[in-house]
């Protein structure tokens, strides 16, 4: 069954590269939820994700004739896309007063216990529904630099060497800005569970 669709996205992308439109079409179809979910995730709105979206098919017409096959399809498509929604993000250079004092005013005992609560992954570990909500309004907090590290790691589950060449850093420089990334988010989501007196 693999062979079959290996052998079809081959066809696909032939066809493609002959100037096929139907084939286009197909590719863009095929891939635009993934494209669009992806780009919304780091960009953080439906318009911003679109122009993402279209960026990428853009690029990925463009570029199609270089397409040696070394990876799927879709992944090809999904790293172009990421790379244009980083690309936005940097561009915003937001400025998050208050970033660098994340000790936020939470009990030592509370934190403590939602630490162990959530474990590494505050993210994987959220499962209130109230709490889900807090979570991604506060990775809209992170600035560029931390959110796009945390939500390639966390929620797209990529390696850190990925993350690392994708946003041209150094591991080191990766494992810092996701353990900062984390760190905010659970003082964050501690301090909103004590003040609703949430239990964990």
């Amino acid at each position: 069954m693999a062979e079959k669709d290996f052998s079809s996205e081959v066809e696909l992308v032939e066809r493609a590269k002959a100037g096929d439109k139907t084939a286009l079409a197909d590719i863009v179809k095929a891939n635009e939820k993934l494209v669009f979910n992806s780009a919304l995730r780091l960009v953080g709105n439906t318009e911003e994700a679109e122009c993402v979206m279209q960026e990428t098919f853009l690029k990925v017409f463009q570029a199609l004739p270089n397409f040696k096959g070394e990876s799927s399809l879709s992944t090809w498509i999904y790293r172009i896309a990421t790379n244009f929604a980083l690309m936005r993000l940097r561009d915003r250079k937001k400025e998050f007063n208050g970033f660098e004092d994340i000790d936020l005013k939470v009990s030592k005992s509370t934190l403590e216990a939602f630490n162990r609560s959530v474990g590494n992954n505050p993210h994987r570990a959220v499962e209130n529904f109230e709490l889900r909500e807090q979570m991604e309004a506060a990775i809209e907090e992170l600035p560029a630099k931390f959110k796009s590290v945390f939500v390639l790691k966390d929620i797209e589950g990529m390696s850190l060497k990925e993350i690392a060449d994708l946003n041209d850093m150094s591991l080191p420089a990766v494992k810092s800005n996701l353990h900062r990334a984390r760190l905010f988010l659970r003082n964050r989501l501690a301090e909103y569970a004590e003040r609703e007196h949430l239990a964990f």
